[in-house]
């Protein structure tokens, strides 16, 4: 398959992209402290009838940082997907969104409904939706997870945040196991972590909001994921009309990376449902 890498400015910011192949447009966003070259597994398994379109988000990969001086929000992370694909000249689209990237692809479906032909959402990173279901104890344990990491980094202890980090969301030992060229590049991407996560925190999205995304969405968890991102699923499967849920059962919080053949299957049968021409 042809890949082809590519630029456009949004905001005065030089956004990365990678486009491969030709046919039905999908576009794929990726978590928090990764880019679009997580899904380097998953797109050749979605064979030769998918265009993927895979941007690095506002401060990751080889997209440049926010500049500010207005927070970093998912809302401008949106924006940044409607500019990739008039850069590209698609219209409507399939999303998939993995955590961080999955709170992107539903404000990207708030904003702009007419452009979203169907959504996958892998455990979006929509935490405050915990605290509409009543959920208080799971929302503050999230809360302190991601607060956690933007202290330590903040007080200048940025390895403590990286290990907490990716120790929650790969497993104890996961950070001390990386080789050293990554964990420097994750050092060095430490305040976009923060702006990140401070995202996160911030995400807007509501229940009602929810209520209102009626194009066929995917929701799907990793079983072995943590109790705040299962539980975000849940209520997401609950709360979103035309949804299905599927649990990729040995799988964490990060299936795109360690499980990519489920990711890719679950997604070829979701898009393989939706008939309607671009």
């Amino acid at each position: 398959m042809k890949c082809a890498m590519s630029t456009a400015d949004y905001q005065g910011i030089s956004v990365h992209f990678s486009d491969t192949g030709t046919g039905v447009p999908v576009v794929l966003l990726h978590a928090g402290a990764s880019s679009g070259a997580q899904w380097k597994g998953v797109v050749p398994l979605l064979g030769r009838q998918y265009r993927t379109i895979a941007p690095d988000l506002i401060g990751f990969g080889q997209t440049a940082s926010w500049p500010g001086p207005a927070e970093l929000t998912h809302d401008a992370q949106a924006g940044l997907v409607s500019t990739v694909l008039n850069a590209v000249g698609v219209g409507s689209v399939h999303v998939v969104g993995h955590s961080y990237g999955g709170a992107t692809a539903l404000r990207f479906a708030l904003q702009d409904p007419e452009r979203v032909r169907s959504l996958a959402l892998i455990e979006p990173q929509v935490a405050p939706i915990l605290l509409q279901a009543d959920e208080q104890a799971l929302w503050q344990e999230y809360r302190s997870f991601a607060q956690r990491f933007i202290d330590l980094a903040r007080q200048g202890d940025e390895e403590l945040a990286w290990v907490t980090f990716i120790d929650v969301r790969n497993g104890p030992g996961s950070w001390e196991r990386l080789p050293a060229k990554t964990r420097t590049h994750f050092l060095r991407i430490t305040n976009q972590l923060i702006d990140a996560f401070a995202s996160n925190l911030c995400n807007p999205t509501s229940l009602d909001d929810c209520r209102t995304i009626t194009v066929p969405t995917l929701i799907v968890c990793g079983g072995a994921t943590t109790a705040p991102d299962r539980r975000v699923t849940q209520i997401l499967r609950d709360t979103i009309p035309n949804s299905e849920y599927a649990v990729i059962p040995e799988a964490g919080h990060m299936s795109p990376l360690t499980h990519p053949g489920e990711v890719a299957k679950l997604l070829l049968a979701h898009l393989s449902r939706q008939t309607q021409p671009a």
